[in-house]
């Protein structure tokens, strides 16, 4: 085959060109580190490379998510913390208060400290992070706990949030504040919330009272008895069983057929009515109860309950068992067995006071205080120790996962990644060539027969 000049140019631009293409090659992966700049560079590493860089954007999502929770978590230990102590607290004011040496104004002195324990309990219970209520379950834009005299209302809910803190694996990130300061919990699973621990608010405020003398007294919400419709049997004697008073002025004894004073007592105990909530935080009306559980709420006689009757909260004992109601949805005083209790007119005795259901307590002694005190503080402790054992699956999960992270990356770098001594020394090389394919060119073009004229 013939050669002439004008191929030998050709193959001798296209050499140079070549080589010039791959110099710049090595420059760009010099510069970038980057060997796998466009997909054409390695087409076989697209798809290795495109999987690495998934998972680890899935897993810098999930490493973001678990330290927002841990740091969550342990702001809500030291709120834990905080409450423990004060129970603490609370404990030794009791202890002190037992000491027979007090005086009067040393024991008002330390119901007060009592009274401040509350309220920072009241104030951690409403504790916010990142603005946001930590005990106040689903809603926490709303303030969980609200106090309405000497009561605290939870406003919260009862649901717990989850964290996955891999594919299929969930933790618990916060704690259910009815639960953990009221003491309320569904315990069977029924979606319903019974008393199943310790009021914390209620136990303190006990506490203050039975410091400033009032042990064995009873109150109705924040009322101490007597009141204008619930009185004490034989207040003279020291008998404070409450008992039903007519509202007269002054008020009397309501009796029953057999012309005894009627207590206001359930099961051996003072009448305490309390709303029926689910872990959802609503009230149920009687309607609701009716269609969710069987079976359905009737008046004392079994007749089915209609009309306004249905629209009636439902209120539960102290136990959990359900008030009996009159064909109004009214919850009436009952015997043990359930049996309405009527007066010597052979009227129900309601159980709403002033539109308010009956919530009797009676103060406890100091002595009763100091276990009452110890298991609420046993009920803080609890939760805190499985807080504490999901915050260390938390941080065990972000471990692996940056471990997971680290070994995605090496991944990567070995598709992605140049070794720079080698691209440098690749370069210089290049450049020889490049410089020597340079040197002959220019000598291949000046071949002319006029040189050798």
């Amino acid at each position: 085959m013939k050669s002439t000049q004008a191929t030998t140019y050709r193959t001798l631009n296209a050499e140079l060109g070549r080589i010039n293409n791959k110099l710049e090659s090595l420059r760009n992966q010099a510069a970038t580190g980057k060997k796998l700049i466009r997909p054409s560079d390695d087409p076989a590493a697209i798809r290795p490379v495109l999987s690495a860089r998934t998972q680890i954007r899935a897993t810098d999502r999930f490493i973001g998510s678990l330290s927002t929770a841990l740091d969550r978590v342990q702001n809500q230990d030291s709120y834990l913390d905080q409450s423990e102590n004060l129970l603490v607290r609370a404990k030794e004011v009791t202890i002190n208060a037992i000491n027979g040496a007090m005086s009067d104004a040393d024991l008002q002195t330390l119901a007060d400290q009592v009274g401040y324990v509350k309220t920072e309990m009241l104030s951690v219970a409403n504790a916010q992070v990142g603005g946001q209520y930590i005990f106040g379950g689903f809603r926490e834009d709303t303030v969980p706990f609200v106090e309405n005299g000497d009561t605290v209302v939870y406003q919260g809910d009862s649901n717990l949030k989850k964290l996955e803190t891999s594919p299929g694996e969930y933790v618990q990130t916060n704690l259910d504040g009815a639960k953990l300061f009221q003491g309320r919990s569904d315990n069977n699973n029924d979606g319903l919330l019974e008393q199943t621990g310790i009021d914390v608010f209620a136990t303190l405020t006990n506490l203050e009272r039975a410091i400033r003398g009032e042990s064995g007294r009873v109150y109705n919400g924040n009322d101490v008895l007597p009141t204008p419709f619930i009185g004490y049997m034989d207040e003279a004697n020291g008998d404070y069983t409450p008992i039903v008073l007519d509202g007269a002025s002054p008020p009397t004894p309501v009796l029953d057929g057999g012309g005894n004073e009627i207590p206001l007592v359930f099961q051996g105990r003072p009448v305490n009515l309390q709303p029926l909530t689910n872990t959802a935080g609503e009230q149920l009306t009687i309607a609701d109860y009716n269609t969710q559980f069987d079976p359905d709420i009737v008046d004392y006689s079994g007749n089915s309950l209609t009309g306004a009757a249905l629209n009636q909260p439902v209120y539960t004992h102290s136990d959990g068992s359900l008030a009996v109601v009159d064909s109004n949805g009214q919850p009436v005083l009952t015997d043990n067995a359930g049996t309405p209790i009527h007066d010597s007119g052979g009227n129900d005795i309601s159980l709403i006071v002033s539109g308010a259901p009956v919530q009797l307590s009676t103060v406890p002694s100091l002595n009763d205080m100091l276990t009452t005190l110890e298991d609420a503080a046993d009920q803080v402790r609890s939760a805190r120790g499985r807080m504490g054992n999901n915050a260390h699956r938390i941080e065990t999960s972000k471990e692996h996962l940056e471990g997971v992270k680290v070994d995605l990356k090496q991944i990567l770098s070995r598709y992605e990644d140049v070794d720079l001594i080698d691209v440098i020394t690749e370069i210089t090389q290049t450049e020889t060539a490049f410089q020597a394919a340079l040197n002959v060119t220019g000598k291949v073009g000046k071949l002319s027969i006029l040189d050798y004229m």
